[in-house]
């Protein structure tokens, strides 16, 4: 439409790659003692998207961050060796952004307790998500998950990201007119269909 600022998927793009490399880089450090459990830092990235962009690039958004993790998120499997699966995480990020998008009308855009809260919540859509995608694949092809204890662990993580939320919240803010939304103080959307 005449008028609409269109997001800058160039913005979009160095954000997330910024973040995924940190979401990879600190998994190691930022991980709760033996287990798997570290936060996303792109989870809090597809939320603040969701929260100010149209539902077409919200979701396309989502999309693109879920398949980069799925890439750089390689399963181990029962022989000892790991595979890149692509889908699981996309699907799961995808409605994530959904529930974002109907939570948008309740919320106080400008308030960083908004990010902090969903994104746990959204967080457990994708975790489930994901938790579900695979245990599916296990009936049909074994890949040594056992849903159960995943799903615990998951859960976990979509826990533990609001923590990158809190700080992610004001250089996000800061910079959301580059991203192609409206002035912060507006908190509004408007965002083009591309």
């Amino acid at each position: 439409r005449a008028g609409e600022r269109v997001m800058s998927w160039g913005v979009y793009a160095v954000a997330l790659w910024l973040l995924v490399g940190l979401e990879v880089g600190l998994r190691g450090v930022l991980r709760i003692g033996d287990t798997g459990v570290a936060p996303s830092f792109v989870l809090p990235l597809v939320v603040f998207v969701g929260l100010f962009a149209r539902p077409r690039v919200s979701t396309t958004a989502a999309l693109i961050a879920g398949l980069l993790i799925d890439l750089t998120s390689p399963v181990t499997l029962p022989g000892g060796g790991t595979a890149i699966i692509p889908g699981p995480n996309a699907l799961g990020m995808v409605l994530a952004s959904q529930l974002v998008l109907g939570a948008r009308g309740l919320v106080f855009l400008n308030s960083p307790v908004t990010l902090i809260v969903l994104t746990p919540l959204a967080g457990m859509v994708w975790q489930i998500v994901v938790t579900a995608a695979f245990g599916a694949r296990e009936l049909y092809d074994p890949i040594g998950f056992h849903a159960g204890s995943q799903l615990t662990q998951r859960l976990f993580i979509a826990a533990y990201s609001a923590a990158p939320a809190l700080v992610l919240w004001w250089p996000l803010r800061a910079t959301a007119t580059l991203f192609g939304f409206d002035a912060p103080h507006t908190g509004r959307y408007t965002m083009s269909r591309r």
